[in-house]
């Protein structure tokens, strides 16, 4: 099972999923919802074997496939696997199916509406599995153009402003990258655009500085960070329920995985110029309680703590911020559905009204607000240790974010499930059986990664701390002799089995 070529097989299922819904007639609704489901649901069963086959405990990148793609300029279909990326494309291909299921009653552009949903889990999956840095930025880029559409055709009143400010703000930090990604190719050798060979490259620590905040601007703006965050309320207000859930869930992750996968290892004398910097930032988003950048201010406090623990649990916390987001926006979705209202004072007593979509509620805020028991506290509390260990100031400030976020929280869900049942909980109708199919996986993890998160971290931390291993190697040679420029490689380094 292993020879298959199966992470090319969870980039492919979902574009050929797109390209049938293409060819089939507009008006065959069913036809189109199944094959939607078909396509991300097989995605997902690729992405389960690919974890039954990945070896723990092995810190390298695992199951690579390289393939010349434009040799003439060493760019290559590269890809593979390691502990951090595994649980983000789980995660992603788990989502998706949810994702379909949330929107079968989706009315308006059906087909249009499905094949972006199927681009989309292509693109995303692309970018955590691709290694070379060509290949990354393709993905990186078109993820651009189905998330335009989720929210311009199919989003609310504003929907034009909101995809126009989220396009141009990734756009610009996508360009910045690119710029970065071609000074690493000239200073290689101008030979490959292979993670592995630019990951050698020698560079003057002014060089780092300003390849460090070219990369800081694109992936900052995914997370998304202060004071760069401002597309993100825009999006999530004017984007359909299934767009919020893949913005929220998915596509802030890029981000943070971004830092770790890249920022940290390409630059480690620039990361640690800048890290007390990008940990006041942390701080600031975690301090300014929009829900996704306040939980994504703990993914940045992890990863520029530098250490082991620190960088671990942000990687569990992006996949539990995942699970808990999307688990939110798709209950307030199915509530929207009814009345067609997100106003908070418009509710009342819904928790007597609608008692299943109340408790499903429940566990979500409480998972959100990192409660003991619960997947949050599982990434927030190493998350806090690390960043305690080398700074202890960002992590006294950003417990106080805990703070805030259990407030709004537990305000919000008293206001609007306790008391009188009037406004819009009159007569509400409570969850369907494929609603409460849709979020039962995501409560069972909340409560499993809660209760026993091992495996998770059994998976990550071999690779994390290979990362924190080099750049510590980086950092105490930098007074040493530079390295020779590297030499191309054979379009197979730096993928493992």
């Amino acid at each position: 099972m292993a020879e298959l070529p199966l992470l090319s097989l969870l980039i492919a299922l979902p574009a050929l999923g797109a390209v049938a819904l293409a060819l089939l007639p507009a008006g065959a609704v069913g036809a189109i919802r199944w094959v939607a489901l078909a396509a991300a649901g097989a995605t997902f069963v690729v992405a389960v074997v690919v974890l039954a086959v990945f070896e723990t405990g092995e810190a390298g990148f695992q199951l690579g496939e390289a393939q010349p793609w434009i040799p003439q300029w060493g760019i290559a279909y590269r890809l593979g696997v390691d502990g951090i990326s595994l649980l983000l494309v789980l995660l992603t291909t788990l989502l998706m199916p949810l994702v379909v299921l949330a929107g079968w009653n989706q009315q308006h552009r059906t087909k249009g509406f499905f094949i972006a949903l199927l681009a989309m889990e292509a693109a995303m999956v692309g970018v955590f599995l691709a290694l070379d840095l060509i290949l990354f930025y393709a993905f990186f880029e078109v993820m651009l153009v189905p998330m335009y559409a989720l929210i311009g055709i199919w989003g609310g009143v504003a929907r034009r402003y909101a995809s126009i400010k989220f396009f141009l703000y990734t756009l610009i930090g996508g360009l910045l990258m690119l710029v970065a990604i071609l000074y690493l190719y000239w200073a290689a050798g101008a030979v490959s655009f292979n993670y592995a060979t630019l990951q050698a490259v020698a560079l003057s620590e002014t060089e780092q500085l300003w390849l460090f905040a070219a990369l800081f601007v694109a992936f900052a703006v995914k997370v998304p960070l202060f004071p760069l965050h401002t597309w993100l309320p825009d999006a999530h207000t004017e984007a359909p329920t299934v767009g919020s859930v893949i913005l929220a869930a998915v596509l802030l992750k890029i981000g943070g995985y971004g830092f770790l996968r890249y920022s940290l290892p390409l630059f480690p004398e620039a990361t640690a110029t800048l890290a007390p910097a990008l940990l006041a930032l942390g701080v600031v988003g975690v301090l300014i309680a929009y829900s996704s950048v306040s939980h994504l201010g703990f993914v940045i406090l992890g990863a520029f703590a530098l250490n082991g623990i620190g960088a671990a649990g942000s990687v569990v916390q992006m996949v539990n911020h995942g699970l808990s987001t999307g688990a939110l926006f798709l209950l307030v979705g199915f509530l929207y559905d009814r009345t067609h209202s997100r106003e908070i004072s418009a509710y009342s007593g819904l928790l007597t009204a609608t008692p299943v979509l109340g408790g499903l509620f429940l566990v979500t805020v409480l998972s959100s607000l990192a409660l003991p028991g619960l997947n949050g506290f599982t990434g927030e509390f190493p998350i806090l240790l690390g960043t305690f260990q080398s700074a202890p100031w960002a992590a006294v400030l950003a417990a106080l974010g805990v703070v805030l976020t259990a407030i709004y929280l537990l305000w919000a869900y008293q206001r609007m499930f306790h008391g009188p049942v009037t406004g819009h909980a009159q007569g509400l109708s409570d969850l369907t059986g494929r609603e409460i199919a849709v979020i039962a996986p995501l409560v069972v993890l909340m409560l499993g990664i809660g209760l026993y998160p091992e495996p998770l971290y059994e998976r990550v931390n071999p690779s994390v701390q290979r990362v924190i291993a080099e750049y510590a190697d980086v950092e105490a040679a930098d007074t040493a002799p530079a390295a020779p420029p590297a030499s191309r490689d054979d379009d197979t380094q730096g993928v493992g089995r």
